[in-house]
């Protein structure tokens, strides 16, 4: 009997604990819209906590998990010992800039108006070697920007991409990179470092990618920020994945996510770091594999750099950066833990980007007047970063018999690319393929041309410039359609899953054939966004065709 009453007593022991924190957990919910909580559970099973909620990190033996209403409501399905994580740092200072003459002390954050206007200031100030494009808008009418900083002669440079905060509450990137742009701007004339990136590289710098997220407390606060959008969704858990498709969250696209799609889409970015706090690691591809289960082929390529960096951050913070997660500094992004729907592992396997994660603070909001420090920290190491990556092989592929530019051709390189590791010439022919020291054969593919070889050796820190690479058609080349392709329709992702998203500058008709030549779809399209679903189109590569009484232009994508 008294050991029934003992066993009674631990259950209502228990079940009053487990009510305390859901209600916990339920207040904090109906507070913010998401709430972060502290799970146990085997390294073996945390995909299965991956798949429907947003992993932070780990914390000894729990992991810290971001939770909306639904997603916590799916958690409680697993039965899992969880508990509320109440942080026990001291309140922070986070001072928030008014003005952009206060900003530009950098020992503050921005406002949202000061971070707008510092971005436009920043070409009012350089207009010969900077420009500012809209990416889009958030959920709540926010701008997302990126400032474009290059001096070079032509648009034949690689194109490099800093990006930051696509988790609100991480805000310490989004100065960092503010920071940067404006060393970068001020500093062109009088650091050779500096000159020769801005002239050999165009830069883009996007420091702030979820607005809505960072000033979830007001445009002037930052206390109150959020890891997830207006909706409260993650958007790093939001783009197509290759193992869990389309919709990975089992959410519609966010617009964030959407419009960053397309802009990353249509600048055909060769290089980007993306900026996150929370920890302080590099994170490489791939989220979504384990390095047992699948390796980037350019995995010493990316492991080289970043060991670089490490060691660059280190010489100037001491030993003891970057050793939290690892003593290398160094991780395979699901070594770490696995997650799916990243925007890196989205640049990495659909637009052939070579898109690094930079976990820069294990604060997420470090106090304010820690800004500067961290500024001297990481100045040297992401202007050297920029540097590092440009070591490689360039070129623009022609037609050697008229001339033309080709678009869409596939640079390979022999016995390291895979499937999805290969670059394609862009929208002026151009490419550009990074590589470490070493001989390579390169093959050039492009639909209706014979294939090329060429061997190239890459000397240490030197790019291999082939100014021209022509290619001669074969008797099967698409006739009646030109190659010179203007940047007048935009079609995403690529490769696609279940739906293709078409952005054109004008009214137009357009029709999609399989390989066979076999038209699957056609219609019109109205200016702008049109949304199409290919969920039963069944061939792998197909030719988009849009026509309009000036042109003809045609695009090859794949559907997975």
């Amino acid at each position: 009997m008294r050991k029934c009453i003992i066993i009674v007593l631990c259950l209502c022991f228990t079940l009053a604990c487990y009510c305390q924190e859901y209600n916990k957990v339920s207040n904090i919910l109906n507070l913010y819209g998401e709430a972060k909580i502290l799970v146990k559970i085997d390294d073996k099973n945390v995909n299965k906590l991956s798949s429907f909620t947003s992993i932070d990190r780990k914390i000894n033996n729990e992991y810290l998990v971001y939770v909306n209403n639904k997603e916590f409501h799916n958690f409680l399905t697993l039965g899992l010992d969880y508990r509320l994580f109440e942080s026990t740092e001291t309140e922070k200072a986070l001072q928030v800039a008014i003005s952009v003459e206060q900003m530009k002390e950098w020992n503050c954050y921005p406002s949202y108006q000061v971070y707008v206007d510092l971005m436009h200031s920043f070409v009012e100030e350089f207009p010969e070697i900077c420009s500012l494009d809209t990416i889009g808008f958030s959920k709540n009418n926010k701008l997302l920007l990126a400032l474009k900083i290059h001096n070079g002669e032509n648009s034949h440079n690689p194109k490099f991409f800093y990006a930051s905060t696509i988790h609100g509450d991480e805000p310490l990137g989004c100065v960092m990179l503010l920071r940067l742009a404006d060393y970068l701007l001020n500093n062109f004339q009088t650091d050779t470092l500096v000159e020769s990136i801005i002239s050999n590289v165009q830069i883009y710098i996007s420091p702030l990618l979820n607005p809505d997220g960072m000033y979830a407390g007001g445009n002037n606060n930052i206390n109150n920020s959020t890891r997830y959008n207006a909706n409260y969704i993650d958007l790093n858990r939001n783009f197509p994945n290759p193992l869990l498709g389309s919709n990975p969250d089992g959410e519609e696209h966010q617009i964030e996510t959407l419009n960053l799609m397309q802009y990353s889409q249509e600048e055909n970015f060769d290089l980007s770091v993306n900026i996150h706090t929370g920890a302080e690691v590099c994170n490489y591809p791939w989220d979504s594999w384990q390095s047992f289960q699948r390796q980037h082929p350019d995995k010493n390529w990316f492991i080289n750099n970043c060991q670089q960096f490490v060691s660059q951050t280190r010489n100037i913070a001491g030993n003891s950066y970057f050793t939290d997660v690892c003593s290398s500094g160094v991780i395979h992004g699901a070594d770490w833990y696995p997650i799916y729907g990243s925007y890196q592992d989205w640049l990495n396997y659909y637009s052939g980007t070579r898109d690094l994660t930079l976990e820069i603070s294990t604060e997420k909001k470090p106090s304010s007047n820690l800004l500067p420090s961290y500024w001297n920290y990481l100045k040297f190491p992401l202007l050297n970063y920029i540097k590092n990556t440009l070591n490689g092989i360039e070129g623009i592929i022609r037609d050697n018999t008229n001339n033309q530019i080709i678009t869409s051709a596939k640079i390979k390189v022999l016995g390291l690319d895979d499937e999805n590791s290969f670059v394609s010439s862009n929208v002026d022919g151009y490419f550009f393929r990074p590589l470490l020291t070493g001989n390579y054969d390169i093959k050039i593919e492009a639909e209706g041309y014979n294939d090329t070889i060429i061997n190239i050796t890459i000397e240490d820190n030197s790019t291999t410039l082939f100014k021209t690479i022509n290619l001669s058609p074969t008797s099967t080349s698409i006739e009646g359609i030109s190659n010179d392709f203007k940047q007048d329709f935009f079609v995403y992702p690529n490769p696609c899953f279940d739906k293709l998203y078409v952005n054109s500058n004008e009214p137009a008709s357009y029709t999609i054939l399989d390989t066979e030549g076999r038209s699957f779809l056609s219609g019109n399209l109205e200016k702008g966004i049109t949304t199409l679903d290919i969920s039963k189109l069944k061939s792998r590569i197909n030719i988009f065709i849009l026509e309009t009484k000036k042109i003809k232009q045609r695009i090859i994508f794949i559907k997975q």
